[in-house]
């Protein structure tokens, strides 16, 4: 394995087994040593029998980054490439939240650490007082101040019984 800042490359030993090639590999299956396979499922450290290179692409597309690459540089071993562009990342998490047409007509009118929380919700689905308030690095009222801004910009809405409810969360309209 080799970590670089841009990308991640993962070096296996071993030609691709029976019929999987690099064309087919992401709809067929076949475990390379089924015995271990079986052993992580069991123990509960994979979730299922032959999930890698799906659950790959799914979290690649799920962090917005690149689909994963794969290659045979020789005739012996497979390579993985693992993109990571940070800034482009950050920019296809925006267009997709965009997408959005609430926040899309308001977004020009955020600040900085308004369009932060909102982010931060976009990803975690809610988010808390105090999760706002380690985000933007501010107190408490600041933070909910802040939260009440986005909800009477009206993209956002709380989930509490009351204003004081410790199991309230603020989540997208």
């Amino acid at each position: 394995m080799k970590l670089f800042d841009d990308r991640l490359e993962i070096l296996s030993p071993g030609k691709l087994s029976g019929f999987i090639t690099l064309e087919n590999m992401k709809t067929e299956r076949y475990s390379r040593n089924p015995q271990i396979a079986r052993v992580l499922t069991e123990f509960g450290i994979v979730r299922e029998l032959n999930e890698g290179v799906k659950r790959i692409y799914s979290e690649m597309q799920r962090f917005y980054l690149k689909d994963p690459i794969y290659s045979e540089p020789n005739q012996h071993s497979v390579l993985l490439v693992l993109d990571n562009n940070i800034v482009m990342r950050s920019k296809r998490k925006t267009e997709t939240m965009l997408k959005n047409s609430e926040i899309e007509q308001k977004w020009e009118q955020l600040n900085y650490q308004e369009r932060q929380v909102l982010q931060a919700i976009y990803d975690k689905g809610e988010i808390t007082a105090e999760e706002v308030q380690t985000i933007i690095k501010r107190g408490r009222t600041t933070a909910v101040k802040l939260l009440n801004r986005l909800v009477d910009y009206d993209i956002i809405v709380w989930t509490g019984t009351t204003k004081y409810d410790k199991f309230g969360r603020y989540i997208l309209k």
